[in-house]
Formats: structure tokens, sequence, C-alpha cells
């Protein structure tokens, strides 16, 4: 019997969570990338299993006293989106970002170290340079779960997004939704490519986004470097001979 994931995505302050029973042994992932009128919205969720979910908590468990705390369960989910970023190859309109969790949300379910499965959910946002118009966004994910079970990946409608394509490595279907069992297998390989059309009727949703972009560190050419170094010198020695026929 194929095993279901529980999935808990946040927006805002708002949790929701999907009624389904959680998997017995392994570790799922789910991704939903919704684009809207002035960014992407990225939502990422690990679900730990009943069997390793139980064999973690004692490790989250700093202080041994069998409870898991607000800021224990919040520093574990701090590591594991840490890990999740790392692993994460972002590009949007071609140029590379640097992801920034907007928000990471731990949900023990019960606090004891003797229960068993629990979630961290991770919510980041990747801004367009450029509102409206087409976009085209790639994500591989070369994150490693331990005991990896399911991975769902889907692209989310909006209103006023047209989505032009939304493929998962060669997999290319019309719901644009995805699921493979394993290892990365496609997500790390070929990765997400996405392209959309947002139009001045997709929602535009507030403050500024929590991505950053990337600019590669580029070497000024040798010859302008020492071009440079010859002018600043023929400026510095101008200002000499002025200061001296002034003192005369």
């Amino acid at each position: 019997m194929r095993r279901t994931l529980v999935l808990a995505i946040t927006l805002a302050a708002v949790q929701a969570s999907a009624h389904v029973a959680p998997s017995i042994d392994d570790n799922n992932r789910y991704i939903k990338l919704t684009p809207l009128g002035d960014r992407v919205r990225l939502a990422y969720t690990v679900f730990f299993g009943e069997v390793p979910g139980a064999q973690t908590r004692p490790s989250i468990d700093a202080n041994r006293d069998g409870a898991i705390s607000e800021r224990e369960a919040h520093d574990f989910g701090t590591k594991v989106a840490a890990e999740v970023a790392a692993a994460l190859d972002v590009t949007v309109d071609r140029v590379q970002t640097k992801l920034a969790w907007a928000e990471v949300i731990v949900g023990m379910g019960s606090p004891s170290v003797k229960a068993g499965s629990f979630s961290v959910d991770m919510v980041a946002y990747l801004c367009l340079e450029m509102p409206v118009g087409r976009h085209t966004v790639q994500l591989r994910d070369r994150f490693r779960l331990l005991r990896p079970g399911e991975t769902e990946v889907k692209i989310e409608d909006s209103p006023g997004v047209k989505i032009e394509h939304a493929r998962v490595g060669t997999a290319n279907d019309p719901g644009h939704s995805y699921r493979f069992v394993g290892p990365g297998g496609p997500l790390a390989d070929d990765g997400v490519d996405l392209a959309f059309e947002a139009t001045d009727k997709a929602p535009v949703t507030g403050p500024a986004c929590s991505a950053v972009a990337v600019s590669p560190k580029r070497d000024l050419p040798t010859h302008l470097v020492v071009g440079s170094a010859a002018l600043l010198g023929f400026i510095l020695a101008a200002i000499v001979v002025l200061v001296r026929r002034r003192r005369r």
C-alpha cells in the first residue's frame, strides 16, 4: 500500500496541514512553487516518519528532560532549514539567487521524546526583478534525506498567472504535480524548470522578498588595473605641482 505524507505549509502566520497519515519508516518532502505578480513563493516541508521521527527526537532534547521545548524545536528546525537552503540551487530569470527562509516552523505534535512523526515547514520568496511579464525559475534540490521516502513537487496556479511549462526533469505533467520515491532523482539532476507569465492582475503580496541575488565576483582585466593606477599617479603628481606653485 502506498504510503502518504502529512503536508504542512505556512503562509504569513497561518499554518495549514493536509489531513493524511504520516509515513511509518521513511522521511518525505513536499515542495510547492506558487508564482505571483512580484515573486514566487517557495514552500518546502521535510516530514519525518513515525520510526525515524522517534529516533531523531532524543537528539533534539538538548537538556535531556524528556520533553522537546519550543526553543529546542526551533534550534533543530533552524539547523534543518540551513542544510536545505545550502542544498538548493535556485535561478530566477537566469540570475542565481541566494535563498533566505522567511519562516521556519517545526510541527512536533507532541513534545515527548517518545513520540513519533513531526515536520519542519519552510517558506521563502523568490523576487522578480520586474513585476508582470514572462519569468523563469530553475530549482535543483540536492538535500539528502535520511531514509528517503516520497517526494512531491507541485506548481500551484494563482490568479493572473499563466504557467507556460512546469517540468521536473523530463516529466511534463499537465497538472503540474509530480511524485517520485527515493533519493533526489530528477529533482537533484535536472530539477524543476518553470516558465510563467504574470499579468497586471497577478497578486502582489506586499513587503520586500527575502531572497537575495548573488552577484558573481569579477576581477578587472590587468590592463585596466595598470591603466587606472597610472592615471591616479598622474593626477596626484599634478596636484603636487599645483600646490608647490601656489606656495611660491
